[in-house]
This record gives structure tokens, sequence and C-alpha cells, in this order.
């Protein structure tokens, strides 16, 4: 399964602060998406090598779901992993921008029926968070959607309003560090002990401003998405300045000798961690 880290395509956008000031600008973010949802639902189903290796267990393990707890999915995409919280005894409020998106979640439930409501719920806007109600959810996730976003303080601004006292946030992103668009994965040969060896690495080519590109998140979709790089102190820090503190983080990578489909595939480098996997709380 193809790993949802960008390839082919990529061109810089024309953003340098981590979101977009046209009011069109945003409209093509969400309209990538429309376009883009049956390509990643067929793609992605119920989850991809990522998912099942990288990001579902690190997230389910700091997100620690009780039964009965009520849990806010934030841009839950086809709803995958909205229903295995559901699966685990939450209740699940799942809401996403993209309306085709919300379709298929929907068709897959009705043909499972779990304890998860979708709604249209577009994060970055208070306004429509505000919707959801008052101090509701025991716990609130959104997976590998932050960077997606233009922009995020309006959720992490809400958070404290949607969740409950000492309520959690658990969230997973590409690795800033490590798989922003302007990082390149390697392929280099090395002599070593006389003998030459072939070598892999990550090069950096920016991480400390905010920047916003368009590339492929999955070879063939339909249509170049939008990407909004922002550094870790801007990341956590829209928490910390909502009130939130950090008290757990993972950096999950796949193991030595895991397979991959190309030679540059995230399978193949088990020092470098693709993905960032947080939990924050409300003070």
């Amino acid at each position: 399964m193809e790993s949802p880290i960008r390839r082919g395509r990529s061109e810089e956008a024309n953003v340098t602060d981590g979101r977009n000031e046209a009011d069109e600008g945003f409209s093509e973010v969400r309209r990538a998406w429309e376009e883009n949802a049956d390509f990643w639902d067929a793609r992605f189903g119920e989850g991809n090598a990522f998912q099942r290796v990288l990001i579902g267990p690190a997230t389910e393990r700091l997100l620690g779901l009780k039964p009965g707890e009520t849990v806010l999915d934030v841009a839950c995409g086809n709803g995958a992993f909205a229903r295995k919280m559901a699966e685990l005894g939450a209740t699940v409020v799942a809401c996403d921008f993209c309306e085709r998106f919300l379709e298929l979640a929907q068709e897959k439930s009705a043909a499972r029926p779990s304890a998860v409501t979708y709604l249209r719920i577009d994060a970055t806007k208070p306004a429509e968070l505000r919707t959801l109600g008052s101090r509701r959810f025991d716990a609130a996730v959104s997976t590998m959607a932050l960077m997606d976003m233009e922009a995020i303080e309006p959720l992490f601004s809400c958070l404290p309003e949607l969740l409950k006292p000492s309520g959690r946030f658990v969230f997973s992103v590409l690795h800033p560090s490590f798989a922003n668009d302007a990082c390149r994965l390697v392929l280099e040969e090395e002599k070593e002990n006389d003998r030459f060896t072939m070598a892999r690495a990550v090069k950096v080519r920016r991480y400390r401003r905010p920047f916003t590109s368009r590339g492929e998140g999955m070879i063939g979709q339909p249509a170049p998405q939008y990407y909004f790089h922002r550094p870790l102190s801007l990341l956590l820090g829209a928490g910390f300045r909502a009130g939130l503190v950090l008290d757990a983080l993972e950096e999950p990578g796949f193991d030595e000798g895991s397979v991959g489909a190309r030679p540059l595939s995230w399978e193949h480098f088990p020092e470098i961690p693709p993905v960032l996997v947080a939990r924050m709380r409300l003070r």
C-alpha cells in the first residue's frame, strides 16, 4: 500500500506564512479533497501500511480509550479511525469539510453499523466548531490532517471549550523535521572498509519557517493537494497558546527488515521517523 508521503508533482504555492490569504485559495484546498476523495478511499480503505503499522497503534496507545467515552474525530476522511474507535467502545462524532469523504464514510458505517455520527464541519472555522457543544468530549483526535489545514489555531483555541476538564487531544502528522515537502529521500553509494555499500538518508533543505506547497499524497491522485508545513515550535505552540500541555510524544518508524514497494519507500528508513504522534491535555 502506498505510503501517505508526497511524491511526484510538487510545487511551491504562493504562500509563505502557513496559510493562504485569498478566499479562493481556501476553497482550492477543499476542492482538491473533493476531487481526490474516491481515489484516497479506494487506496486507503480501512487503513494502509502507515495507518496499520505506525499511526494507528501509537494513537491508540496515547489516546488510552475507555469504553463509553465520547470522542471527536477532526478531519476524519473516510472515517476509518472513527470506526476503529467505535469498535473499541467509544461514541464518536467524526467531522470533515469534504462532503464526498463524509458520504463514503457513511456508506461504510451503514454496511457495518457503529456508534459514529458524521458531520460536515470545517475545523478552520471557530463558529462551526462551536456548534459541536461545550465540554462534551472526553478526547479529540486528528489523524494525519493538521499539515493539510491552512490554519490550525481555530481548532486549538476551541479545544478547551469542546473538551471536558482534563480532556486530551491526540494528533498525528507527517514529521515536520523529516517529511516536509522540502525534504528528499536519497540513496547513495558509499565506501566502507574497502567495500561499496548503499546508504539511505534524508536531505533537509527547509525547516524553520512555515511554507505552503502542493503535491501528491498518493501517487496518481487526480489533483495535487495543499501542504502547510509548520516547524514543531509553531505546531505545538498553537496548543500551548490555547492552554494545552504536551504530555506524551511518539515518533514511530518501520522496523528493520520491513519491505517497501520502492527503493525509497519509508519502510527502508528504519532510523528516520516519517510521522509524529503527540498527546496534549488541558492544564
